[in-house]
């Protein structure tokens, strides 16, 4: 039973061709991609839990949160910055699952990357979902390991993979 769904940040929640920064090359804005805030608000009031979890500085992250309004729809921000440990290392899914309460199995990885996100996601036992809505990094499946639960292009099918049950 799905009971989570925790979202990678940039090209997933943001477009990173969009981020702003200040002189000292600081993330100080950027825009959200089309359709996060509805899908979003649809998650939260359908009861799942939410996350980010975001490689990133903990300072430019907080920024681009505060400054799209994204904090409101979160129950845990996990940053690899505070974590010490980036994706696709168990530590900062583990962080986030625990701050969620959740187990593994019960939670969905959405994120644009497959060696952080996707790959990160399959060596804890979540379901991951690929977001390939544009094609900055050009990653390809070439193993079991990298190979997402689901492949979706636009954020809203995000919706329906919610209500899909999984077998155990």
């Amino acid at each position: 039973m799905i009971e989570a769904v925790c979202f990678d940040m940039g090209d997933t929640l943001v477009a990173e061709d969009s981020v702003v920064h200040d002189s000292f090359g600081g993330s100080i804005t950027a825009d959200v991609i089309e359709g996060v805030v509805g899908v979003l608000q649809a998650i939260k009031e359908s009861g799942l839990k939410t996350a980010i979890i975001a490689n990133g500085d903990s300072s430019g992250t907080g920024n681009i949160i505060d400054y799209c309004g994204l904090g409101e729809y979160f129950d845990a921000i996990v940053i690899s910055d505070e974590v010490g440990v980036e994706k696709p290392a168990k530590g900062i899914f583990e962080a986030a699952l625990k701050e969620l309460g959740v187990r593994a199995e019960n939670a969905i990885m959405v994120g644009n990357r497959i060696d952080a996100d996707i790959v990160g996601a399959n060596k804890m036992g979540m379901i991951s979902v690929w977001f390939k809505w544009n094609n900055r990094y050009g990653e390809t499946v070439s193993s079991e390991e990298e190979k997402p639960y689901f492949t979706i292009n636009v954020l809203y099918q995000l919706l329906s993979i919610l209500t899909f049950p999984r077998s155990t």
